[in-house]
């Protein structure tokens, strides 16, 4: 009796285990082919689990001032790439390249993000190799010459 009730639990344990594994999101909402560039000012950076989200102040499509929200990486994959909790300010500068949504909502899977002081930080998940894709700016210029808005085709994923 005791075995089977242990027997039970432990499967319970693992069907838990697994549907939160299965929970995780995949990145189909987000135009990996390419990226977009946003400039605007830091309102939020929540360094959580599961994902990090970096809010900005920018100008949309009318030139209207609008709200840009960018999902990042977990805390844990973000420490190893020298992202913390206090790497982006509020009020802050910042240029953010990211896969934007399908949907053409304000919104993208952050790629990596050129900080007023001219430093670069990679609040990444997995749809974009920042390492990769930082190359591919500088190596054409779009660093130096783009400009809020601007689309550039993202490098092809490993």
């Amino acid at each position: 009796m005791k075995t089977g009730i242990a027997m039970a639990l432990a499967v319970a344990g693992l069907a838990a285990a697994s549907g939160a594994a299965l929970a995780h999101h995949s990145f189909a909402m987000f135009d990996s082919s390419q990226h977009m560039i946003v400039e605007g000012e830091v309102t939020s950076w929540a360094y959580n689990s599961p994902h990090s989200w970096l809010i900005i102040q920018g100008v949309d499509q009318d030139g209207v001032r609008a709200t840009w929200s960018f999902e990042g990486g977990a805390p844990v994959h973000l420490t190893r790439q020298g992202v913390t909790g206090t790497t982006f300010r509020k009020g802050e500068l910042v240029r953010v390249v990211m896969s934007p949504l399908r949907d053409g909502r304000n919104a993208g899977a952050l790629c990596f993000v050129e900080k007023e002081d001219g430093t670069i930080a990679r609040p990444n998940d997995g749809i974009c190799d920042s390492e990769k894709a930082i190359k591919l700016w500088q190596d054409n210029d779009w660093l130096a010459s783009a400009h809020n808005l601007d689309t550039h085709p993202a490098p092809a994923r490993r």
